[in-house]
This record gives structure tokens, sequence and C-alpha cells, in this order.
């Protein structure tokens, strides 16, 4: 009994083992199965992904179709600005391993420097198309593509044209190497323009040769839109002769001129004066590529008189009929004295805008008071951007008033202690010419889809503020600042066919860092509009710095200027000419 026992023991013992053999194996077998099932699970959910891009990136590629960037033509419709599709060798710098050996290969081909093709490459590595070189010859082009370099490529890009040439060229601005608007209305409305380039996808095999097209993954450029601008190309180059020869005549740093439509705001002509040509960049300082006339601001002097006048004749501190002691051209405001170029006794408010005295102007200061002073300059919009919408604009400077002080109170009303561009200028010269009523300048007529339908005009004026009554401003032109003419003139024979309204200014240059003004540095300036009892154009013009031996006032420097503008311009724009006019000139050939 105790045999068949042991023996059965030790059978039982070597089953209980070989169970626990067979569990540990199925454990064991679970397990690996278990982890494989992982494996795949990771494989499919994780890594499936990132072997698909991987294959795709080696299979697939991204070639950049690229839109073409809108046009940008002047009022009339003249083009100003294209662009046309030309051949540029361009690189995927994603694809591209070795820059330094791909830049070696084609620098002599292009012509262009191995360094800074390798910089361009390794500085681009975020985008999948990089421009090396727009506008390539045919021979070059065909020699590019059978050097068959991974990464590099030869296809159609947009190229820029400025069939007017230095025209314009501070306002319409430039684009870069890379089709990037970067100043003037090219960067102002870079998006615009520049539309969304499109992108196709090919199949290519292990030498990366194309094999097929990707089904659904061409998507086609957008190309970019057009601006239609309110400068007139024809009174654009009338403005930019006249001032390159009122500049150049006097030895001047350099002039700026403005050009307006008063009773819509629209903007005739924008110059500053040397200019560039936008295609020759490397030939121009930077400081001709400014749009001095939106960017830069000055202390106006003498021609800021008619804007304070008309607010001192709307609260009816002086009347139009009123003698005021102008006391000989020399007078003391408390301790602070002030001169006259030319010597007066009693003048009216005429007078002392057409003989342009500083005691007169002082004495309505003084009526007036700083915080109404404040308020008339604020209300022609000085001090604050015209929201023209061009980059970079200055604001000019109103001090707050509660900056100003018992000088402020006669240097304003002259002139001084306010900064303001040449395009507030002529705004505010703009409003007194409309009834009293200020227009927001506008520069661009219409914005047109890249088919030339109209995707938004600008026709409307932009009403901002009643400045001054009617009455006033009417005055102000058609009396004070006829007579300003008639004075500086000296000879009805001047005025031409129309007759003209404006105001000189010559003002002194202010140190840039320090108090004080610098010796023999000069602002000339006039600005005028004509026909005087009905303006249909306003012209500014602004000489900075001429030779002194030279003649500096604004009424020999900048006067003839703007009547040769005016008298231009109406006559391109077939306006009737002036009876009054007409008149003068007939007595004065008596």
């Amino acid at each position: 009994m105790s045999a068949i026992s042991a023996a059965e023991l030790v059978i039982a013992r070597g089953a209980r083992r070989q169970t626990r053999v067979a569990v540990i194996t199925l454990a064991g077998v679970l397990a690996t199965l278990t982890a494989l099932g992982a494996r795949l699970i990771y494989i499919n959910q994780v890594l499936a992904p990132r072997f698909v891009g991987l294959a795709q990136s080696q299979q697939d590629a991204h070639t950049v179709i690229p839109a073409r960037r809108g046009q940008i033509f002047d009022a009339r419709g003249r083009v100003i600005a294209g662009s046309e599709m030309l051949p540029t060798v361009f690189v995927d710098p994603s694809q591209i391993e070795h820059p330094d050996e791909v830049a070696a290969a084609l620098a002599p081909v292009l012509g262009m420097d191995a360094g800074e093709l390798e910089d361009r490459i390794r500085q681009r590595s975020d985008r999948s198309y990089c421009p090396l070189k727009r506008e390539v010859p045919a021979a070059e082009a065909q020699v590019v593509r059978e050097l068959r370099l991974r990464g590099v490529g030869v296809g159609d890009a947009s190229c820029r044209r400025y069939p007017m040439g230095r025209l314009m060229s501070q306002t319409i601005g430039f684009v870069g190497r890379d089709g990037d608007g970067l100043e003037g209305l090219e960067l102002a409305y870079d998006a615009f323009l520049r539309g969304r380039d499109g992108q196709r996808v090919t199949i290519r095999d292990a030498q990366r040769r194309i094999l097929a097209d990707q089904d659904g993954a061409t998507a086609e450029p957008v190309d970019g839109g057009h601006l239609v601008l309110t400068l007139d190309a024809v009174i654009q180059d009338l403005v930019e002769q006249e001032l390159a020869h009122a500049v150049s005549s006097v030895d001047a740093e350099f002039g700026m001129s403005v050009v307006m439509a008063p009773r819509t705001g629209e903007i005739l002509a924008l110059a500053t004066w040397p200019t560039y040509h936008p295609t020759e960049l490397e030939a121009s300082p930077p400081q001709y590529r400014r749009n001095r006339t939106v960017t830069d601001a000055f202390e106006p002097g003498s021609v800021f008189k008619p804007f304070v006048m008309s607010g001192a004749l709307t609260r009816r501190v002086v009347s139009p009929a009123e003698l005021i002691d102008c006391h000989n051209g020399s007078f003391f405001f408390g301790r602070r004295l002030i001169h006259d170029t030319k010597p007066s006794g009693a003048l009216t408010p005429e007078g002392i805008i057409a003989r342009s005295s500083n005691i007169g102007m002082g004495i309505i200061g003084t009526r007036m008071g700083n915080p109404a002073l404040h308020d008339i300059i604020t209300r022609f919009g000085f001090g604050v951007p015209t929201g023209v919408g061009f980059p970079g604009e200055s604001p000019g400077l109103a001090l707050p008033l509660k900056e100003w002080n018992v000088y402020s109170t006669t240097s304003v009303p002259m002139g001084h202690e306010t900064m303001v561009t040449p395009l507030q200028l002529a705004t505010a010269m703009c409003a007194l010419c409309n009834d009293g009523v200020l227009l927001r300048p506008r520069l661009v007529k219409a914005l047109l889809n890249a088919d030339g339908t109209v995707k938004q005009s600008f026709d409307e004026p932009r009403v901002l503020r009643q400045v001054v009554p009617t009455e006033i401003a009417h005055w102000i032109v058609q009396k004070a600042m006829v007579a300003v003419v008639a004075e500086s003139a000296h000879t009805d024979s001047l005025l031409g066919e129309y007759r003209i309204a404006g105001k000189t200014g010559t003002a002194q240059v202010p140190y840039p860092h320090r108090r004080g003004y610098q010796p023999e540095a000069y602002l000339s300036s006039f600005m005028g509009t004509a026909p005087a009892d009905h303006p249909q154009v306003v012209a500014l013009v602004m000489i900075y710095k001429p030779n002194p031996r030279k003649g500096y006032y604004g009424r020999v420097v900048s006067l003839p200027a703007v009547r040769d503008i005016l008298v231009g311009s109406l006559g391109y724009l077939q306006v009737s000419l002036d009876p009054a006019a007409l008149e003068a000139v007939a007595r004065a050939s008596e």
C-alpha cells in the first residue's frame, strides 16, 4: 500500500511540474502575443503616419506656382507698376542636403557669388520655394535644368515692371527680390497685390524624375488684385519737372510738392526731389526713397497764418474791416520783441495776411488766447495723421494745450512751435477752398479684382468736419490770399490765365536736437489755388535749405513753381479760363 502510494506520489508530482511548465509556457506565449499586438498597434497608430509622411516626402514633390502680382494704375488707367511672368531659378531648401555644393554648381551658371547663394538657401530653410534669380535668360535656364540638381528648379515667376521709371516712385515704392512689397504702396497693399501662390504636387521616382501629377493635390494660384490711384501721371510729371527746376535753380537740399482736388480730397500728385528709379535701388541713397510729403514734418512759418486768421474771424475777435496797429515793424509782447520783414502801420486782417505781418498775427493770437488757438489748429487736422493710408505717415506735432505758455500765444500764429507735413498743409488748404469743410485726403480711388471687376470703390469724399463757416473760408481765399499773390508778384500779369490765391512762407529751419535755428537755413514755401473764385486745384511747393545767395523767400523760390503747376494742371483738366484773370491781363497790357 505504501509502495503504491509512493509511485502515485511521484506521478502526481510530475504531473504538477508539467502543469506549471505548461502554464508558464502559455503565459510566455500570451505575453509575447500581447507584446507583438502592442507593437503592431504602436506601428500602425504611432509610427505609420511618420513612415507614410517620410515615404510621401521622398515620392512627392511640391512645386510652388507663383501668383501674378496685381498692377497699379493712375487715375486714368495708365500702368504705373505691372508684372510679367519670366523664367526664374528657384530652390526648395528642404530638399537640399548640401547647400554649399548646390551653390557652387549654380554660381558660374547664374553669374552670382556662391557664398551669397548658399546664404540665401540656408536663410530660407523654412520655405519650400525660394527664388534665387529672376528674369533668367533662356540659355541659363536650360543649363540649370540639365544640371538636374535635387531641390533646384526653373519656372515662371512674377517680375515687377515700372514702365514710367522714376515717376511717382516714392509713392509707389518697390518690391524685394522675393516679390514682397518693401516700401510705399507696394508695402501698404502687399497682401492685396501679391495674391496667393498655388501648388503642384507630383509623384517622383528615386532619381526625382516626375512620374505623374498627384490627383486632386494641385491648387491653382490666385492672382493679386489691382490698385487704381487718384494720382494723375501727367500732373505728376509736370510737378516733378517744376520741382526739379526749383531745387536745382537755388541749390537746395530737396523739394516737396502736393497737388490736390479740394472738392474731393483726391491727391493728384505727390513728389519729393531728388527721386530714384525703383529698379536701381543700389544707385540711390535711402533718403531719395523717402516720400517726405507724408513722412516728414516741418515748422511751417507764415503759410500757417491763414488758418489762424480764419479761427480769429470765426470767433469774432477781429472783423474783416478792422484796422490793427502793426507798430511799424517792431513791437514788444511782454519781454518778447517781434519784428516784421515789411514794416507797416495800421493793417486790416487782409493786409496782415498779404504783408505777412508777424506783429499783426501776434496781436490776433493774444486776443484769441491759447485754448482758441489750440482748438483751431487741431480742427484743421494738425497734430494727427491724415489717415491717407501711407506707411510711415507722420502725425506732425501740435503740443498738448497744457504744454503751451505765454510765448506760444504769439509763436503759433506765426507758424512756430508746430510741425506739419506737406500733406497736412495741403489738406488744410483744401478745407479753406472747399467752403470750410475738411475732407480726408485720398490716394487710392479703387481696388480691383484680378479680372478687373471693382472690389471696392472710394469715389465718395470722406467729410471729417466743418472747420470754419463757409463765408469766412471764402473771404480768406478770395480776398486775403488773392491779395498775397498780388503783393508778392507786384504785377497782375503774373496771374496769367487764372486768378491765383495763395500764401507764402519763409521759415527758419530749427536744429534737430536742440533749441534755436540753424543760420541761413530756410524752408521756402508757397501754397496756392486757382481759379480763386471757384478753386479746382490746390498746389503746394516747399523747398528745403535753398542757397541764400540765390534766393530763399517763398515768393521768389516756390511761388513761380506753384503758378506753373496750377496753370499747367488746370489747362490739362480743361478748367474754364478765369474771366477776372483775363480782365486783369487785358488791363495790364493796355
